[in-house]
């Protein structure tokens, strides 16, 4: 399936950079971070978003405000106005790290006398160095994310499994065992003398009567004279019910066993075809994980077994160089995100290291289904427009790998290309990293 990607990257719970022409935004502050003027000095608060916690510092005394009330008014003595602080003031960074200052009911504060007396406190200082640090790590949040969304699209020959080799296959075909049926047990509590006795106590209520004075002995008497005959009757009927329950529960024990040995016995005919290469299971396994797979990329693969040479032959329809991200995003110096343009010289890197890890990827999986699978032919072509713009199908690579590379190397920790370039090959890849066109191996008789 074609993949999309988002123009807006979730970074944190409640807060997302948003890429546009203008740059990335953040937004920061607000609740959780005020400061409060009053007789008794100044206190700020700060939360830890998230937590539900929060700290309170006193920043400035009683003693040193009464000081600067002091001052203030001995200045004003000499012509100038005292500036009044709000009683309380909230702090937002908008994404430039720039810092707004409001009021307690959250409208901003123009007052240039009053923001400079502000911004002259500890806690203007305290808490302006606490949200940059948390612009920071949600830029730096964000730029990760960014980065991993667009590698997840380049990036896939990362995803590639380990190659298995025989003896692992013949280890899981010795280990495979026949699954064995559970019986059911008869549920069916036996009866005893006590449950009996108790039927008959509720019967003997039920149709025994007689006079306040005779009727608890004619009860009795009946529980003692039916007792042993019902308890017998009730023992009988027992046995006779879980005879027939065990005689059907063997039944279908006999059925199960057989249904479940011919599912062993063609599974593991299944496995040791496959570990034969026999055309059709080696067929089926292949078509089966191609329908399955699922990538950020559409794409299209054309396949043929050889049993006799132990070749795979793999035709893979690329994506385009068109389908790659054009944008990226960039950490400026300030910290700040801002999305640009791709280079063209960065799109071939991309589109070539997204190609030939793909050829990575679909051999890894094609080889494990089968260790009789001793080297894959793929070739990867793509869609390109001629001079007469038309378009034709244009063969990029065609590479011959071998079954014992792939089983020790740690594919996701190679770099695509150079691991591709280790086998016979056939490319033609410019030091701009222009891939040309060539003419792709043929299926060998």
């Amino acid at each position: 399936m074609g993949m999309r990607f988002r123009k807006s990257v979730k970074i944190c719970k409640g807060v997302k950079v948003n890429f546009s022409k203008s740059g990335a935004s953040l937004s920061l502050g607000g609740r959780g971070h005020s400061m409060n003027f009053g007789g008794r000095g100044t206190r700020a608060t700060v939360g830890i978003p998230g937590t539900g916690l929060s700290y309170s510092t006193k920043l400035t005394s009683h003693h040193k405000s009464h000081s600067s009330s002091h001052r203030s008014s001995s200045a004003g003595s000499r012509g100038k106005s005292s500036v009044a602080l709000p009683g309380s003031v909230q702090l937002k960074m908008d994404q430039d790290g720039k810092v707004v200052i409001l009021d307690g009911r959250g409208n901003p504060i123009y007052d240039q006398s009053v923001i400079r007396k502000i911004k002259t406190t500890d806690s203007y200082k305290k808490m302006v160095q606490n949200l940059e640090g948390q612009r920071q790590e949600k830029l730096a949040e964000a730029y990760e994310e960014a980065k991993a969304e667009n590698d997840q699209f380049i990036e896939i020959y990362k995803l590639s499994p380990q190659v298995d080799k025989k003896e692992q296959y013949i280890e899981i075909l010795n280990s495979l065992r026949p699954p064995v049926y559970q019986r059911k047990q008869y549920e069916v509590p036996y009866p005893t003398e006590g449950v009996i006795r108790d039927q008959l106590a509720k019967e003997a209520k039920e149709t025994v009567r007689g006079s306040l004075f005779t009727v608890g002995k004619l009860r009795k008497e009946y529980i003692e004279s039916n007792l042993q005959s019902r308890l017998n009757s009730a023992i009988s009927g027992w046995m006779q019910q879980k005879e027939a329950f065990d005689s059907e529960e063997s039944n279908v024990e006999k059925a199960e066993t057989e249904r479940y040995d011919a599912e062993f016995n063609s599974s593991k005919q299944y496995m040791q075809n496959l570990i034969d290469g026999e055309d059709q299971e080696v067929s089926e396994a292949v078509e089966s994980w191609i329908s399955s797979c699922e990538l950020p990329v559409e794409i299209n693969v054309d396949y043929e077994w050889r049993q006799n040479n132990h070749v795979m032959y793999l035709d893979v329809d690329l994506p385009e160089i068109e389908d790659l991200p054009e944008d990226e995003v960039v950490r400026l110096a300030s910290g700040n995100l801002k999305e640009k343009k791709k280079t063209q010289a960065t799109l071939k890197q991309e589109y070539a290291k997204l190609v030939f890890g793909l050829a990575i990827f679909i051999s890894a999986n094609v080889f494990n289904v089968s260790p009789a699978i001793h080297g894959i032919v793929i070739s990867g072509y793509t869609q390109r427009r001629n001079s007469a713009g038309e378009v034709n199908d244009e063969y990029v690579y065609s590479i011959r790998f071998t079954r014992d590379i792939f089983e020790n190397s740690v594919l996701c920790n190679v770099n695509p290309q150079d691991f591709c370039m280790r086998f016979e090959n056939r490319s033609n890849v410019t030091s701009s990293m222009l891939m040309k066109k060539i003419e792709p191996y043929g299926i060998d008789a």
